[in-house]
């Protein structure tokens, strides 16, 4: 049986045979960075930047990256400097301000209905592999103002969008881009299955297509390095390019692509999704298209022009691998839960008949306190702060749901599809409910 970290999980029926052109998203899609190296970058880059250009008193180079502060589905408050983690029903699961993790009590103080209204101007959410920097830097600046609010005397909200201002600098004056293309091999990972899985598919008579928001320049340096070959250029591989697509905004009617001269297959940058169908000679649900990006990348592909979508989701390989030795505590817990809530209905029916309950209520206590003890177990895995990306308590995170409700299928890496017929038919699990 296939490894469950290089599965691909289904969501809503696809059928392969059904798809005439698979698309794909190339930063964290196609090209894995190396996280450790390139959030190290953008991180010191956004310090340069804070210092040099506003202002920041140098005391600020002092901090350190902390990958762990931050993960994908957070929502950061910049009124009050906290990060948030809701649960897919919006509810505020999870508080920490700085470096500190409030307390029920103290999160009930900022968020008193329990629930919060997501606005641009008061709220950002992390969406993005992209946006980790930032929040570790936020965090981190939010406990330096706090330990010395003489040191940073900006509120909050400047703080927070003076890191936002500063990353979005680094992406767009090339400074960022001219160091990663200066030492490719630091930044990003080589996948040796990638081109057996994009050769897969061309065979199965698939068209393959390369859409990505990266400009030309820098879109032929990564994927010379993550595909090229001595028998191959990585152009060879796709029946279209498009760079510079400015997604999400590409999935609506903005016009034709521009030919990009000196390319070696058909390349185009802009234009819109109407005009890349036109292309490849398909459209709608006859075409797959693979990101990273839950709203920029899958939910507009999606509602906009159709598209049935693939989620590349790097946390699943992590989570999955990290979750492998406590198997059985995961399992007990669950059978622990259940007898929990057996057990309670017998009080409670017991009560009612005017029964002693004392032995059955010091089960519960016994099943209460093993509960806590595998909880702890399995929690001692995940992220310390956030626990599990994918769920909070016994529902999905707001990440977890986004996944769910945009994707067609979901998986690690592109390359996980290497090891399934390109026709294969991915059926999603019976959903169920409670009372079934």
């Amino acid at each position: 049986m296939l490894p469950a970290h290089q599965r691909v999980w289904t969501n809503r029926n696809l059928r392969m045979a059904t798809i005439e052109a698979v698309g794909f998203d190339m930063d964290h899609t196609l090209a894995l960075y190396n996280s450790a190296t390139f959030e190290q970058l953008c991180f010191e880059l956004a310090i340069d930047n804070l210092i040099n250009v506003k202002g920041y008193p140098e005391e600020i180079r002092s901090i350190s990256y902390d990958r762990k502060a931050v993960a994908r589905g957070l929502i950061i408050d910049k009124r009050h400097g906290n990060i948030i983690k809701v649960d897919t029903h919006g509810y505020v699961a999870r508080v920490r301000h700085g470096g500190k993790l409030l307390s029920r009590e103290e999160r009930r103080k900022y968020y008193k209905r329990g629930r919060i209204r997501l606005s641009p101007k008061r709220y950002r959410v992390v969406d993005t592999l992209f946006d980790l920097p930032e929040g570790s830097l936020y965090t981190e600046l939010v406990t330096l103002k706090d330990s010395q609010p003489k040191l940073l005397k900006v509120s909050f909200r400047v703080l927070f969008d003076d890191i936002r201002n500063s990353i979005d600098t680094i992406h767009r004056d090339g400074s960022l881009k001219e160091t990663i293309v200066a030492e490719i091999p630091k930044y990003f990972k080589r996948d040796d299955l990638l081109s057996k899985t994009l050769d897969k598919f061309r065979s199965a008579g698939k068209k393959l297509f390369l859409l990505t928001n990266s400009d030309y320049s820098y879109t032929c340096a990564v994927m010379n390095f993550i595909l090229s070959s001595k028998t191959k250029n990585w152009e060879e591989y796709f029946d279209l390019v498009v760079c510079s697509a400015q997604k999400p905004g590409y999935f609506l009617e903005s016009g034709k692509g521009t030919k990009i001269n000196g390319s070696k297959c058909n390349c185009f940058s802009g234009g819109d999704a109407f005009f890349l169908e036109s292309k490849v000679g398909s459209l709608g649900d006859q075409i797959l298209y693979f990101g990273d990006h839950t709203y920029g990348d899958i939910l507009r592909s999606k509602k906009s022009v159709g598209w049935r979508t693939a989620m590349i989701v790097p946390e699943v390989e992590t989570e999955v691998l990290a979750a492998e030795p406590v198997s059985r505590s995961i399992r007990a817990l669950e059978e622990t839960q259940a007898m929990i809530e057996e057990l309670s209905l017998e009080k409670d029916h017991l009560l009612e008949i005017g029964e002693d309950t004392v032995e059955i209520q010091q089960q519960i206590e016994s099943s209460l306190s093993r509960r806590a003890i595998l909880r702890k177990r399995i929690a001692s895995i995940y992220n310390p702060y956030w626990g599990s990306i994918f769920r909070e308590g016994r529902v999905p995170s707001r990440f977890g749901g986004q996944i769910r409700d945009v994707a067609c299928i979901y998986t690690s890496r592109v390359s996980n599809l290497s090891h399934y017929s390109a026709h294969k038919f991915f059926a999603s699990v019976v959903e169920q409910m409670p009372h079934e």
